[in-house]
């Protein structure tokens, strides 16, 4: 992994304009950002594609389109996210296999609205990477669970990696006491600017709308290959909330008779992406598989969570809770100074952001703001929805948030 330049947030362009200090519109923003492809699956042929090994298939005709057999839907997980996010002339993702593992070369750039960074809560910044990551074709069981090392662990659809849940400390960088500044989209960067999740994604688009009516989608791989699907097992189940055989393992995995073995996301409930690595790792994604040559440490993580609460008292109420499909809210929050760490600058907030859904138009009175947010007919149903609010410039805004903020319906 080589860091190769420093980037700006993925955010419409501002024409921030205060009115006595206390409103904020934004200009260039025509509708709310669609972050699920509004289709179930690809029509494709059997002779229109090879197979490659597993699941995974490659068109034969060019450019090269690879395609994932997921419960009888061929999908095209990659190309929406192959687009060049950054404007530098490289697509986000670059695609290929060889006899064992497809290949991605990744720049590690979100291609989601995130906060500004540096800010008030982490000084570092966001910055482009030469990330090669080789996924088995053919995962295959272990005898034993793998521990999950520090630095990358798996990869989303984007090509943004994902965390196990601990800070730098070893200790849980989501909840408690110790928990971590995350923007809305649930990520930050660390000190070498690798932009990354420790929890459920909820920005990354996925190849299917999740509604909460079936299966989630994938939305990502772990470095055993198995793939990564979103919250739901079926029909307003969660797969956290299953038991008996079909219960999650400690790895957060389970298996299906359409599927295999797979892993799912548990919103708010440790290790919330991944718990340890039922597959046999592949050594060269992480340089401690490497560097322990074969000799990696063996069992699931622990939840070390620490009693505390280090966010949650700033933002006091965001309202309406329930967010409507399709449809313009008006959303209104309250916060209580005295409980951040600085001083609150006056004015409106200059950005405010709740999961991916960046507000149109933000007024502030007291402590009180009123924003405008359209929420798109294809947004996740049912998962909670962090919220982060900025005040001051670009260079190191000061930042508030408040997890599990809102959630999308239907109606």
């Amino acid at each position: 992994m080589i860091g190769i330049g420093f980037i700006q947030p993925l955010r419409a362009k501002l024409a921030c304009v205060l009115l006595s200090g206390m409103l904020c519109t934004w200009a260039g923003i025509a509708a709310a950002q669609e972050i699920s492809l509004n289709t179930q699956s690809v029509s494709i042929q059997e002779d229109q594609v090879e197979s490659i090994g597993g699941f995974w298939y490659v068109s034969k005709a060019e450019p090269k389109t690879y395609y994932y057999r997921d419960a009888g839907r061929w999908l095209d997980l990659f190309s929406y996210h192959c687009k060049d996010s950054n404007k530098d002339g490289i697509a986000n993702l670059q695609i290929s296999h060889d006899q064992n593992h497809l290949i991605i070369k990744s720049q590690g750039y979100p291609n989601h609205p995130t906060a500004i960074f540096p800010n008030s809560d982490n000084p570092n910044t966001i910055s482009v990477q030469d990330f090669t990551f080789r996924l088995p074709l053919v995962p295959r069981k272990s005898e034993t669970i793998t521990r999950l090392p520090m630095g990358p662990v798996g990869m989303s659809l984007n090509g943004v990696v994902f965390f196990n849940p601990f800070e730098m400390e070893g200790r849980n960088a989501v909840a408690g006491y110790d928990e971590v500044w995350l923007d809305s989209c649930c990520g930050h960067p660390q000190q070498t600017g690798v932009y990354h999740y420790h929890k459920y994604p909820t920005c990354v688009k996925s190849p299917f709308i999740d509604d909460g009516k079936s299966h989630s989608p994938i939305i990502g791989f772990a470095f055993d290959g198995y793939p990564l699907y979103g919250p739901y097992e079926s029909d307003g189940k969660m797969a956290m909330e299953l038991s008996g055989e079909q219960a999650l393992d400690a790895c957060n995995g389970h298996s299906d008779s359409l599927r295999g073995y797979h892993y799912h996301v548990t919103p708010n409930r440790f290790p919330y992406i991944l718990g340890g690595y039922a597959g046999e790792v592949e050594p060269t994604n992480n340089r401690e598989f490497r560097r322990n040559a074969g000799r990696n440490r063996t069992g699931p993580i622990q939840d070390n969570t620490q009693p505390g609460d280090k966010y949650g008292k700033i933002i006091t109420s965001v309202r309406p809770g329930n967010l409507v499909q399709g449809k313009s809210h008006e959303i209104h929050i309250e916060f209580d100074p005295t409980q951040a760490r600085r001083p609150i600058p006056e004015g409106a907030p200059t950005w405010l952001q709740i999961g991916p859904y960046e507000a149109e138009s933000i007024q502030r009175t007291g402590n009180s703001v009123t924003a405008k947010i359209t929420i798109p007919k294809d947004a996740t149903i049912g998962v909670w929805l962090d919220c982060h609010m900025e005040f001051g410039s670009d260079r190191r805004p000061l930042v508030i948030k408040r997890n599990d903020a809102a959630r999308v319906t239907f109606d």
